[in-house]
């Protein structure tokens, strides 16, 4: 009963006129299959009755073209949108996530790295010709699909490998396709300064994260945001997701795949946050493993947070929640920071 509940509170807020959307929720997924085999595989049935929720209510799904648009500063805001991605490059998504697609009009994004594609279990090169002429776009997730923020003590190899991993997998995929790659997918949603940097300076036009929330007009491209479909999901963890909103920040300490020592504090602005009180919203800030205690000033909207212990060398997630007590909607902002440990790696 109590799971039947929450369905139906989660299903009312994203139907109530209150909860109309003008952000962008994006969707990461990896295999369809008729039965989930794994962790990051979904079993056609989910897998429709998801799109079929979204075609019930008028969603449309965005190409790599029509989301660079939309999150554009000045552009029209968009309405009922959804990016639909996938992950690898998987043959099941040729075989089941397609037609399950072109039956309710969506289009997708798929995110491929070369050394796989043409495999046993990948789809093949003409077979990703075939979504490009079904409106799809095809991005690059790596070469190879490694941790992009190892750290090498060797400068030069590492600059060789990034470039091998990010700039020479983009003009492998563009040589086979004759299409233009747009965006660089992280694998395992991690980033760095250096790699964004890279990304940037390589004339890719965004980067996709598995950071928490929704897009929104004005974030940065090589911010977008996606929310992971694991084969555990349920209809009401769907919703949950597919309901998280976006919440706006600015000036984040860490930034966004910064590289730090150690950290101590973070923090970030809600920019919008112009109306805030404890009676009406719940506030809370969150870092992976950490226990976390918060401030929040309204008249400069900065949020500062510090950490209860420190850090051990790794990659962390930083979330910003924000959910209104009338409505029940929540908003999430979440980036990623790296704490740096000692290379063990020499690249040779």
């Amino acid at each position: 009963m109590k799971r039947l509940l929450t369905l139906a509170f989660c299903m009312m807020l994203v139907l109530s006129p209150l909860a109309a959307r003008t952000d962008i929720a994006g969707f990461c997924y990896h295999q369809v299959e008729p039965k989930a085999s794994g962790k990051f595989s979904l079993s056609l049935d989910k897998f429709t009755e998801q799109l079929e929720y979204l075609h019930q209510r008028k969603y449309k799904s965005l190409n790599s073209e029509e989301l660079l648009a939309a999150l554009a500063s000045g552009s029209a805001p968009t309405e009922n949108s959804v990016v639909i991605t996938f992950d690898d490059g998987y043959r099941t998504v040729y075989d089941y996530a397609f037609p399950v697609m072109k039956k309710y009009g969506f289009k997708g994004i798929v995110c491929v790295y070369p050394s796989f594609i043409g495999s046993k279990l990948a789809m093949s090169w003409q077979q990703l010709s075939e979504l490009i002429n079904a409106g799809w776009s095809v991005e690059c997730h790596s070469m190879g699909h490694k941790n992009l923020a190892e750290h090498y003590e060797n400068a030069e190899f590492e600059k060789k490998f990034l470039n091998h991993e990010i700039v020479a997998a983009r003009d492998i995929i563009e040589k086979q396709l004759g299409n233009k790659v747009k965006f660089m997918v992280w694998p395992y949603g991690v980033y760095t300064d250096r790699t964004m940097q890279l990304v940037r300076d390589s004339g890719f036009a965004g980067a996709m994260t598995v950071d928490g929330g929704a897009s929104y007009q004005g974030l940065s491209p090589y911010l977008v945001k996606r929310q992971v479909i694991y084969s555990s999901d349920d209809m009401n963890k769907f919703l949950i997701r597919f309901g998280m909103r976006a919440l706006p920040a600015s000036q984040q300490y860490p930034a966004p795949g910064q590289v730090v020592t150690q950290l101590a504090t973070f923090s970030c602005r809600l920019d919008e946050l112009a109306d805030y009180s404890p009676e009406k919203y719940v506030l809370n800030a969150k870092t992976t493993g950490k226990k976390v205690t918060f401030s929040f000033d309204p008249q400069t909207r900065m949020l500062t947070a510090t950490v209860g212990s420190e850090f051990k060398p790794g990659n962390y997630f930083i979330d910003i929640y924000l959910r209104d007590k009338n409505t029940g909607i929540t908003a999430q902002n979440g980036w990623l920071f790296t704490i740096a440990g000692k290379s063990n790696k020499t690249g040779y």
